[in-house]
């Protein structure tokens, strides 16, 4: 019998990506003359058409922009990407007795690559991403929690952002904080119902202790 749905960010939760997406996307801005600064502080949190658009990006521009940026992190990603700690044999234990899924902001079939490259063998049933189209993560949590099928105390999502928290809060299921990724305590503003994770070792140990 499956026990939980197991939902996970991927930027900064299921891969070490920040590199990449920060080079190749001030790569990609800058061809256009457009020069990125701190986004590292978005990555996960807002769409890369959002953070081009907070750097006044105008509309016109932001097709070619994310094409270029696609290109450049489909053929270069895995030099500079790496996936968290144990994470590929914790869920592939994880998966002996949970669905596994995905929420992200990428693309879904950009998703899909990363997942066949540094997680063979682990089968994430559901994969929603920013090209859904979602406007944010509480509306792909709500995708994911009906086309499962499961009750929202049956769902978790775990993330590295305080947003990811208060997104799995707003919608309804429960939450778990990696605090290996790029977010940080202090950018808890609010009060949310969240466990805590230091290391994938612990999400096996918070598993097993609920089945």
């Amino acid at each position: 019998m499956v026990a939980f749905l197991l939902i996970f960010d991927m930027d900064g939760t299921l891969i070490d990506s920040e590199k990449s997406i920060v080079r190749c996307f001030r790569e990609s801005a800058g061809r256009f003359g457009y020069e990125m600064g701190d986004v590292s502080k978005y990555i996960g949190v807002l769409k890369l058409t959002q953070i081009l658009s907070k750097y006044r990006v105008p509309n016109k521009d932001l097709p070619q922009i994310m094409k270029g940026y696609v290109e450049c992190y489909r053929s270069t990603f895995y030099s500079d990407t790496s996936p968290i700690g144990s994470s590929q044999s914790v869920l592939r234990k994880l998966q002996e007795k949970n669905e596994l899924g995905i929420l992200t902001l990428k693309n879904r079939d950009l998703t899909i690559e990363i997942v066949r490259r540094f997680f063979p063998g682990v089968n994430f049933r559901y994969i929603v991403g920013g090209d859904r189209p979602i406007e944010n993560k509480v509306e792909g949590l709500k995708i994911i929690e009906e086309e499962s099928g499961k009750k929202p105390d049956q769902i978790y999502y775990v993330g590295d952002r305080a947003t990811d928290v208060k997104s799995a809060n707003e919608a309804g299921v429960r939450a778990i904080w990696v605090t290996f990724g790029l977010g940080k305590k202090s950018d808890f503003d609010f009060s949310g119902d969240y466990k805590i994770a230091n290391s994938f070792d612990d999400l096996l140990k918070i598993f097993n202790s609920q089945t």
